[in-house]
C-alpha cells in the first residue's frame, strides 16, 4: 500500500465515491464538505487552514480539514473539521495517520484545536491526545497545543 497526503478539492477524483459511502453509512460530514466548499462558505483558505485527503495508490481514502474554529473567534482556536476514512481502512491506524497530518504543524497559528465528534469516534480522539470536553454542545475534544499564560 502506497500511501501519501495532500492537499486537496471536493473536486477531486474518488470524493463522489467517498461522500457517497459516507451518507450510505449514516455520516454527513462529507455533504456538508461538499455543499460549504460549493456555496463558498468554507473553502479552507483562511490563514492555518488546510483540506487534505488520504490516498492509498491513487484511490482517494480518507479526507479531513482544518479551520479557524468559528465558535471561538479570537482565541487562536482551531477545529478538526469532515474527517472520514473509507470503511474498509479502518483498525490499519490510517484514520490516525490522516489526523497527524491535519494538526501538522498546527501550532503556528492556533493554541488549540476541537472537535465535534460522534459517539463512535470519541476514543480515536482521545488516542489521539485529545481530552474529552464535558457539557459542551459546540465541541466534544480538545487537543492544547500552546499553553496560554495570561
Amino acid at each position: 500500500m502506497n500511501l501519501r497526503v495532500e492537499k486537496i478539492t471536493p473536486a477531486i477524483p474518488g470524493f463522489s465515491q467517498l461522500k457517497a459511502e459516507s451518507m450510505y453509512l449514516g455520516f454527513n460530514m462529507l455533504r456538508r464538505l461538499d455543499d460549504n466548499w460549493r456555496n463558498g462558505t468554507n473553502r479552507f483558505d483562511l490563514p492555518g487552514e488546510k483540506l487534505l485527503g488520504l490516498f492509498s495508490d491513487n484511490e482517494l481514502i480518507g479526507v479531513g480539514g482544518l479551520n479557524q474554529d468559528p465558535f471561538m473567534a479570537n482565541c487562536r482556536a482551531g477545529r478538526v473539521r469532515h474527517l472520514y476514512l473509507a470503511q474498509r481502512y479502518r483498525g490499519m491506524k490510517l484514520g490516525t495517520l490522516l489526523l497527524q497530518q491535519i494538526i501538522k504543524d498546527a501550532e503556528i497559528h492556533f493554541a488549540l484545536i476541537n472537535s465535534h465528534a460522534p459517539s463512535t469516534a470519541f476514543s480515536f480522539y482521545e488516542r489521539a491526545g485529545f481530552h474529552c470536553l464535558v457539557d459542551q454542545e459546540i465541541s466534544t475534544h480538545r487537543l492544547q497545543l500552546v499553553v496560554v499564560i495570561e
